[in-house]
């Protein structure tokens, strides 16, 4: 008796539901590291690499990105102390809204007098500080401050570093803010600068209540300006009515992966966090369960589909081979749809459920139908 007449409806039913569970099974194991869809990375982010990378370099490589006209970084890799001071004079004559100083100033020099009044003179200045996890790994606490602190208060601080246990992680969001076990707010220097620069921006980063955002890398470019350029007047106006951020981004040590295809350093990601702020337009994402349920309804099609095929007597290899080339267009398509949708709508759909389940779900049902055969045989 072929499978066509033997095979009961409980039957086909029980190796649908089995393929479909096993595949939910081994996509939900792997869920922690299987955001991570290796077959589209690139070979250097192989080790941490998500299906939102792939929008966030389809919407780098797009052509006509333009620069962004609220925020600019300034590198001072070359310049000390001394010439640093008086380039942040340069920069408060050119009036922008804020001014982030991503430098920590741990040692202590001779003359810090010029230091003290530069930053006291520039009350539209946020300062740097660390921080680090509380004992009970929920609350932060102010790890240190610049050696000024005992002698002044800067009018504004916020922390500076980044949530980044390996060098091979890849920051993709960052924090606005956090708490201390009393209660305290605790601002990134992101959300400082965008009090100052916007308020009713500030105001609603915090109304969203959310643990961390998503950093908008690709919608708006960073300019990034030498120092050594403020030099000439018509590069130097270009900071007027922005946030300007200075830091280094040469520093081995503060180089981090992104989405982007090249690392960047720590003080461009702060003003990739700042931009997105100010903005608005945040990146939404879509609830965790709706992005299982999708998969396991696309799984269950695909499922069904492989079993109509294997019941077919003449065309069972052609409708085979069509079923398969259909799997390889949904994982392709969910990524296309993906990229248009992070691109036009700032959504971000999570589709490696649907990915992992469709690659499982083939496997598994293979190897049911495989044992479904076996057990009809020993009959």
């Amino acid at each position: 008796m072929d499978n066509k007449e033997g095979m009961k409806w409980w039957q086909g039913g029980l190796i649908i539901i089995l393929s479909v569970l096993i595949a939910g099974l081994f996509s939900a194991m792997l869920s922690s590291d299987f955001s991570s869809i290796d077959i589209f990375a690139p070979i250097e982010k192989k080790v941490d690499f998500q299906v939102s990378d792939i929008y966030n370099m389809m919407e780098e490589d797009r052509q006509g990105r333009e620069l962004s006209d609220e925020v600019v970084v300034v590198s001072v890799d070359s310049l000390n102390r001394e010439q640093l001071l008086p380039l942040i004079d340069t920069i408060r004559q050119y009036e922008p809204k804020a001014i982030g100083l991503d430098i920590y100033f741990s040692i202590k020099k001779e003359n810090n007098e010029v230091l003290y009044n530069t930053i006291r003179n520039t009350p539209n200045m946020v300062s740097i500080h660390k921080i680090k996890k509380d004992s009970d790994n929920i609350h932060y606490e102010i790890e240190n401050l610049s050696f000024y602190d005992d002698e002044i208060t800067p009018p504004h601080r916020g922390y500076a570093n980044l949530d980044v246990n390996h060098s091979w992680t890849v920051v993709r969001t960052f924090l606005p803010c956090v708490y201390s076990r009393s209660g305290d707010t605790i601002p990134s220097m992101a959300l400082e600068l965008v009090r100052i620069a916007a308020p009713e921006r500030a105001e609603e980063a915090i109304r969203r209540g959310n643990t961390e955002e998503i950093i908008d890398f690709t919608h708006q470019e960073i300019e990034v300006i030498s120092a050594d350029r403020l030099k000439n007047p018509a590069v130097a106006g270009r900071l007027k009515g922005k946030v300007v951020l200075l830091g280094v981004i040469e520093d081995t040590k503060d180089i981090y992966r992104t989405p982007l295809r090249e690392p960047v350093a720590g003080v461009v990601i702060h003003a990739y966090a700042t931009q997105t702020m100010l903005n608005g337009q945040y990146i939404q994402t879509r609830a965790a369960w709706k992005n299982w349920t999708f998969a396991v309804c696309i799984c269950l099609i695909l499922v069904s589909l492989l079993l109509i095929a294997n019941k077919s007597e003449r065309m069972k290899y052609m409708l085979n081979l069509a079923v398969r080339l259909l799997t390889f267009g949904f994982m392709f398509g969910f990524v296309f749809i993906g990229c248009a949708r992070f691109a036009h709508s700032h959504i971000y759909v999570d589709y490696t459920p649907a990915i992992t389940m469709l690659v499982f779900g083939t496997l598994a049902f293979d190897i049911v139908y495989a044992i479904y055969g076996l057990c009809r045989q020993l009959k």
